[in-house]
């Protein structure tokens, strides 16, 4: 690793390790250099930063479920009404080096709107606040995916800063961009170009034709709260059985 590469961004951490509940019933032997569990419960994982993430966990047919059964990627579409102008990035590394919204994995015990607004700063220096859920992708059997199914979540951001300060490591450009330009433009994903257009027609009709805004709620578990993503409910329907 060369010393040169950490200078000026000091946001993203190189290795990341993550204890998963159970007792390690085996001695750690060694790190696989792919996806996967490794001898003794030692599982590596490469990451979109060329490293590996390593897991230490209880493994073996003791388990049942995967722990990791699902990966979350969040996106956040960080929308300017006054200038109708749109933060997008390109990777690096990547084989098309389309524009995209900027985001990333969801930590453990993260919230949607909070993934979001985390990812697009440590990714383009933007502060931003999140504002509603726009849209979500259900895929299974990505060749990347390391084998899991994964939900890829695009949220709405008001944008708090303007000034651009990306990562070079993970970004290769950094702009805001008409909208417009965007949803016409050859250089992006199907679901960004999806996106864009209903960012258009939010726009222009109205952002509660197309927000999925939270709301808290009560768990049936005693003590905790959960997060509700819908449309908007009209305040003669919050109280309606109340009517009947």
């Amino acid at each position: 690793m060369r010393p040169a590469l950490l200078l000026g961004w000091p946001r993203r951490p190189l290795l990341r390790l993550q204890l998963l509940p159970g007792l390690l019933r085996r001695p750690l032997l060694q790190v696989r250099g792919g996806p996967g569990p490794g001898p003794g419960g030692l599982r590596g994982e490469l990451d979109r930063f060329g490293g590996v993430t390593v897991r230490l966990g209880q493994l073996g047919p003791a388990d049942g479920v995967d722990p990791a059964t699902f990966r979350t990627w969040l996106q956040g579409a960080v929308f300017d009404e006054d200038t109708r102008k749109v933060l997008v990035v390109q990777d690096r590394n990547k084989m098309k080096n389309a524009w995209k919204f900027p985001g990333g994995l969801s930590e453990p015990g993260e919230d949607i709107g909070d993934t979001a607004v985390r990812e697009v700063w440590e990714e383009t220096g933007i502060k931003s606040e999140f504002k509603a859920l726009l849209s979500i992708r259900q895929q299974h059997g990505a060749p990347n995916a390391f084998g899991k199914s994964d939900m890829y979540i695009i949220c709405r951001l008001k944008p708090l800063s303007f000034h651009i300060n990306f990562c070079p490591h993970e970004c290769l450009k950094c702009e805001w961009m008409n909208l417009t330009d965007l949803a016409e433009a050859d250089d992006t994903t199907p679901i960004t170009r999806r996106v864009a257009n209903l960012l258009l027609y939010g726009h222009r009709e109205g952002f509660e034709k197309i927000d999925l805004s939270m709301r808290e709620l009560p768990s049936v578990h005693r003590g905790l709260f959960y997060k509700l993503y819908h449309k908007e409910l009209p305040e003669l329907y919050e109280n309606i059985a109340r009517m009947d």
